[in-house]
Formats: C-alpha cells, sequence, structure tokens
C-alpha cells in the first residue's frame, strides 16, 4: 500500500497533534524487517485491527498475532474523526429498511447497540483514558424538511421495536438543551457518548503490546500473495506471513495492487472537520449545551459537532469530495472548511468571533449499497472489514471481536448476523464510479440547498 498517496505527512487532526505532541513526540514502533511468521497478520493499525488483534490474544493467548501499519498507528480515519460512539449503522435508518427489510433493520440497529455498550464497557473495565463521555447524541431538524424525515424514523425505529431509546424534543425542548436559533427539534439517544479518538486508539496499542502483539509501524504492505495454505504481506523491508490474514484497511483498502473485484467493495469518501480555540465560560453560557452531548443535523450533508475535553466545539461535515481512481490526495479542502467555518457561526451567533485552531480532513470507507461489508474475502485465509460510512468508532471496536471469533472458526450472534459474510455489491469500474459518485453528491447537496434558503450567513 503507497502512502505516498494518501495526502500530506504534515495531515493531521486536532486529536492527533494533541496526543502526538505530548511527551516529546510519538514514538512509533519499529517497521517490519526480515522474513517473518505469525498466526494471524492484521493490515492496518486503526479501531477495526488493533480490537482484533487484542481479542484474537482475549480468545487465545498462546497465538502469535502481528499488526503491520503503514503510517502510525491511528493514521487513518480512527485518528481523524468525530469521536462518535453511536447506533447508527450505514447511511440512514430508512436506506437500511427499504434495501433490506424491517427484520434485518432491526437486528443491524441491535448490534449497533450491542457495539456503543460494548465500548463503553471496555473504557471502564479497560481503563482507557479516552475522555469517554456518556452523554448521550441527537439527531437535529434545521428545517420542516428534517423534522419529517426525523419523524419518519422515529417510525421505523419504533416498527423495529426501539421506541423506548429514543425521546423527540420539540423546539422549546431542544432549544433549552442547546441555545441556537436553527435549532426545530429531533430527538435524543442517551445511550451514546463521545471519546477522543486518538487517545481511544492509542489505548489499543496499549493493550495489544501489553496482551503480547507484535505491532510493525511504517510498514506499508505492497503486495498480499498466497501459498498453499498461508498468505503473506510483502512490504520494502520485509514479509509476514500467516495462516489468516485481516485486512482493516477501511478507506484505504483499494490501494492494495492486485486485488482486483476486493478493490472495488468500498471507495473512499472525503469529510472534513474544524476546531475552535477553547470557548470561554460566556461564551459557553451563551450557547447553552450543558449537557455536553454529540450532535448531527439531519440533512443530507450532514453537520457533526461536539464539545471538546478541554473546552472547544469540533465541527464536520456540510460537504463531502470524491476521488478518481487510487488518488488520495484529498485530505485538505479549505472551501468545506469555509463553509464549516459559516454554518457553525450561524447556528451559534455568538461564537462570531471565535477563532478557528485546527482544520483537517480524511477519507471514510462506502460501500455500494452503504451498509458495512464484514466476513471473509477469497477464501477462509483472509478477513476484512470495510464501509462503515463514517459511523464506525462503536462498530469498528466491537467488529475487532467479531473478526477475531471469525478467524477461529467460532459460533456467535455476532458471526451470525446477516451482514457478516454476505456477497457485497461492487461499485462499477471508473470513471462510471465517479461519475455516478458526483451525481448522487449532486443530487444531496441540490436538495439541502432547496430546503436551506436563506438559512445560512455569507
Amino acid at each position: 500500500m503507497d502512502y505516498a498517496r494518501c495526502g500530506s505527512a504534515e495531515t493531521r487532526s486536532f486529536w492527533l497533534h494533541d496526543e502526538h505532541g505530548k511527551h516529546g513526540g510519538y514514538r512509533a514502533e519499529p517497521a517490519l524487517a526480515g522474513t517473518q511468521r505469525a498466526d494471524v497478520a492484521v493490515l492496518g493499525g486503526g479501531f477495526t485491527g488493533l480490537s482484533t488483534a487484542w481479542h484474537l490474544k482475549q480468545l487465545d493467548p498462546s497465538l502469535n498475532v502481528a499488526v503491520l501499519e503503514g503510517a502510525v498507528i491511528g493514521y487513518g480515519a480512527s485518528g481523524r474523526n468525530g469521536g462518535f460512539s453511536m447506533t447508527l449503522f450505514g447511511f440512514e435508518p430508512d436506506i437500511t429498511t427499504t434495501l433490506f427489510g424491517l427484520e434485518r433493520a432491526r437486528e443491524a440497529h441491535r448490534y449497533m447497540e450491542d457495539a456503543v455498550d460494548y465500548v463503553q464497557e471496555l473504557v471502564r473495565t479497560q481503563g482507557m483514558a479516552c475522555d469517554y463521555e456518556h452523554n448521550g447524541f441527537a439527531r437535529v431538524a434545521l428545517t420542516p424538511a428534517h423534522e419529517r424525515r426525523l419523524q419518519r424514523q422515529l417510525t421505523l425505529y419504533d416498527k423495529w421495536g426501539f421506541a423506548d431509546s429514543f425521546h423527540w424534543w420539540d423546539r422549546a425542548q431542544m432549544q433549552q438543551a442547546v441555545h441556537s436559533p436553527l435549532f426545530q427539534g429531533g430527538f435524543f439517544e442517551p445511550r451514546c457518548g463521545i471519546l477522543n479518538p486518538a487517545r481511544q486508539v492509542l489505548e489499543w496499542k496499549r493493550l495489544c503490546l501489553e496482551a503480547g502483539v507484535k505491532i510493525f509501524e511504517h510498514s506499508a504492505a505492497q503486495r498480499l500473495s498466497y501459498g498453499n495454505t498461508t498468505a503473506t504481506l510483502h512490504t520494502e523491508t520485509g514479509s509476514l506471513t500467516a495462516e489468516r490474514v485481516v485486512l482493516a484497511t477501511n478507506a484505504y483498502s483499494h490501494l492494495l495492487p492486485d486485488m482486483g473485484h476486493f478493490s472495488r467493495r468500498q471507495a473512499p469518501v472525503w469529510t472534513y472537520q474544524i476546531v475552535t480555540e477553547p470557548l470561554t465560560d460566556a461564551q459557553w453560557q451563551a450557547i447553552g449545551w450543558q449537557q455536553r452531548f454529540g450532535i448531527e443535523t439531519n440533512r443530507h450533508m450532514v453537520h457533526y459537532f461536539r464539545p471538546t475535553a478541554d473546552g472547544r466545539i469540533t465541527f464536520g461535515g456540510a460537504n463531502v469530495q470524491l476521488a478518481y481512481g487510487r488518488s488520495m490526495n484529498h485530505d485538505q479542502h479549505p472551501p468545506t472548511w469555509a463553509m464549516l467555518e459559516r454554518h457553525l457561526k450561524s447556528l451559534f451567533p455568538p461564537l462570531k468571533d471565535v477563532a478557528l485552531a485546527f482544520r483537517w480532513g480524511g477519507p471514510v470507507s462506502v460501500t455500494m449499497d452503504m451498509v458495512p461489508n464484514l466476513g471473509f474475502y477469497r477464501d477462509q485465509r483472509t478477513l476484512y472489514l470495510a464501509g462503515c460510512t463514517g459511523h464506525g468508532v462503536s462498530l469498528t471496536q466491537y467488529s475487532g471481536l467479531t473478526l477475531a471469533e471469525l478467524a477461529l472458526g467460532l459460533d456467535s450472534p455476532r458471526t451470525d448476523a446477516w451482514f457478516v459474510s454476505r456477497k457485497p455489491l461492487a461499485w462499477p469500474p471508473e470513471p462510471l464510479r465517479f461519475l455516478g459518485g458526483q451525481a448522487i453528491r449532486g443530487l444531496l447537496r441540490a436538495e439541502d440547498a432547496w430546503h436551506e434558503r436563506n438559512l445560512w450567513g455569507q
């Protein structure tokens, strides 16, 4: 995997900048060197890969487990996301229901509730210092169209049997919780939480090293080859042969050469964030938000935002960018950062003079049918997870257990889920994928613009 195509080496989120700047800088593990063997090799040092590696050692401490990371731990989405531990599966609940039916949508939501609960329990039992806050999550309407969509989603959750998990807030209740002139109402889900993703992924690294997992950083995979009973990951400086290989590369999966159909099982879509300087006490008082829950607006190009442990607001979404072919140099997009700043200050007028401290972006993995692909690729030697659609914080950490169980041939309610080891749809080849993606993006942006006429400041 060629990380020279993965954006600037200086692209860091607020989270990574903060963590890598501590204690004299980040200390990476040595790169892979020479010919090595393992029982299970994991490619990718994010939530998926590290969780899988750790759970393998918990299930069978005698296993030799090794993780290869092309850059540094948390380089991808695990170190750049908004830090929402949430139950949303795929893109939207109505899309999942339409494509897969009521019962499968219900099962997927139950998996995600279990995932959120599992992350909270892991943080507690493993002492993971990640600034976890169990404050809930709100989906907010900015327009009547948004409100109608959210009401339909609540009806679906009721049909699935999860009505008690959500509370509708009208405009007055929403304004009491968060003072924004644009918030029209929405629903609140107490089950969810927020965390610092960079601290969390580095805590996973700690747990893995303590469990005896070998970690090799700056070890980009150049190819994957197969023997009679094994598979081998080849890097510039060495090779790692194992009986099982877990491809935990998500949005970077299509960079693996000579993988044919696998490279089209997901596509990267770039999302962007900004973070403010720490707010003053007066600014926090002016906007309320004393409960500090995560928020997502219900526009198609969602906003996602939450407070940080040191009193800032991180604010993302509003737009996405697509890449053509294998290009990955899209981590920076100043027009989207400017849009985010304008939207943030329209939502919270008392913050009109607040300065921004960081701007960043990164790719998330999206599948053709907008739900995750999880299971085996090619044969029992290769497993993978891709397609979290930007909602992967709890999904990836919990699915590490699912992948570990699959790798060891263990049966569980997780491995029996309908979306595990299914035959996924593939994106069409270029230029059809890029042109189709741009058309869908254009339609979604146009509908947002129509419903939000005169909503945002110029």
